[in-house]
């Protein structure tokens, strides 16, 4: 596992705001150089610490205005017939474009899916394609009605490095 400092830490909140912030403005907020700057976030890159710089889009402005959690229980004996996992079931799960995480889970469910889709007719769509899909036996429906999450304050805490 790579280390990580205090000073990559300061480096990856201020990535985290903005990625598209340039090494000389983070060097200007972080207080370290712009070759230290540059050089540490090649380091992070190639550590697989920084997996990608990415956007957050306002989807209700994209017309993406329904945002569900469907749980969903597999067929064991289908899965041990095939010589199949449930992360395998995940796995090719997760390739529908209206799927935004795709987790196994401990519990009474087996699998959670976050997805996000344009209204309800598409969500029925998209469960009517889901319950007929390899190894799924049963889903459960949770409809978003307000997104009150924000993004991840977990780079703010010191206990990495």
């Amino acid at each position: 596992m790579p280390m990580v400092d205090e000073q990559d830490m300061k480096i990856l909140k201020e990535l985290k705001k903005d990625s598209r912030l340039t090494t000389r403005q983070i060097a200007k907020k972080t207080k370290i150089s712009s070759a230290t700057v540059h050089r540490r976030i090649n380091h992070l890159i190639k550590d697989g610490v920084i997996k990608q710089f990415t956007i957050e889009p306002d989807w209700k402005k994209l017309g993406v205005k329904t945002v569900a959690y469907v749980m969903l229980n597999t067929d064991t004996e289908y899965i041990k017939k095939k010589g199949l996992t449930q992360d395998t079931i995940a796995d090719n799960l997760k390739k529908h474009h209206s799927i935004v995480t795709c987790n196994t889970i401990t519990g009474t469910k087996d699998i959670i899916l976050k997805v996000r889709l344009k209204d309800t007719e598409d969500l029925h769509d998209f469960i009517n394609w889901l319950r007929n899909q390899e190894g799924v036996i049963q889903t459960e429906t949770a409809v978003v009605l307000h997104e009150a999450s924000k993004p991840s304050n977990l780079l703010d805490g010191s206990d990495f490095g």
